[in-house]
């Protein structure tokens, strides 16, 4: 246990410093030449069926059906008596919310295409949802890693946890590129996504299995 805390708080660290690069280099505008060349490449390479196909997978991450799975996710939890990954998934899935406000705010940069508002099940909340970093990957990489830490602890055959942890992963990814395609983000806007996700997963994971650690109902 020791062990794995150990590789796991370098992994967190080691995603936040990478965060911490990736915005000077964003806010000095250093990442321009590398966003617009992937960019070009990516709608070089997009077919009007992929643009179609990308515009569905995105929506995977919108806050409104990230918000429904961890319901129903937590729900499923909560029936089966999984107090801690319960808590977990909560703290993560909300406090991912807050911290990419927070993020998005603090850095305020404009989006590829017309700046839009916040929405939430079809309700305008007025308020600029700016470009760095991507909720939508940001969302998807905490639900969907907490889904691979479930795969991970439960699923006891190597072969099926391997394979539906690679799913898991080909989503994160799918959504991730989705948001470039559709034209909603900068890559390094995806980059910075992932990089603080997987800080925040690991930090929130890590802090309560230290906080509620000499409680057999909280098994992390």
């Amino acid at each position: 246990m020791v062990q794995a805390n150990v590789k796991q708080i370098i992994i967190g660290l080691s995603c936040l410093m990478l965060f911490f690069a990736i915005s000077i280099l964003s806010i000095q505008n250093q990442l321009i030449v590398m966003d617009q060349s992937i960019i070009s490449f990516l709608f070089e390479k997009s077919s009007s069926f992929l643009v179609s196909v990308m515009e569905g997978i995105t929506k995977i991450g919108s806050g409104e059906s990230i918000i429904v799975l961890t319901a129903l996710i937590g729900s499923y939890l909560l029936f089966k008596k999984m107090w801690g990954f319960a808590t977990l998934l909560v703290i993560l899935t909300f406090g991912g919310f807050a911290l990419n406000f927070f993020l998005k705010v603090l850095f305020q940069r404009e989006r590829p295409g017309e700046m839009s508002v916040i929405e939430v099940f079809g309700y305008s909340l007025e308020l600029a949802s700016y470009s760095f970093p991507s909720g939508h990957t940001m969302r998807s990489v905490i639900l969907f890693s907490f889904l691979i830490l479930l795969c991970y602890r439960f699923v006891k055959s190597p072969l099926k946890m391997i394979t539906i942890s690679s799913l898991f992963i080909v989503m994160i990814i799918s959504v991730a590129l989705s948001r470039i395609i559709v034209g909603a983000h900068f890559p390094s806007d995806i980059f910075a996504a992932i990089t603080i996700s997987i800080s925040w997963f690991y930090f929130c994971l890590i802090t309560l299995r230290y906080i509620f650690r000499n409680k057999l109902l909280f098994l992390l």
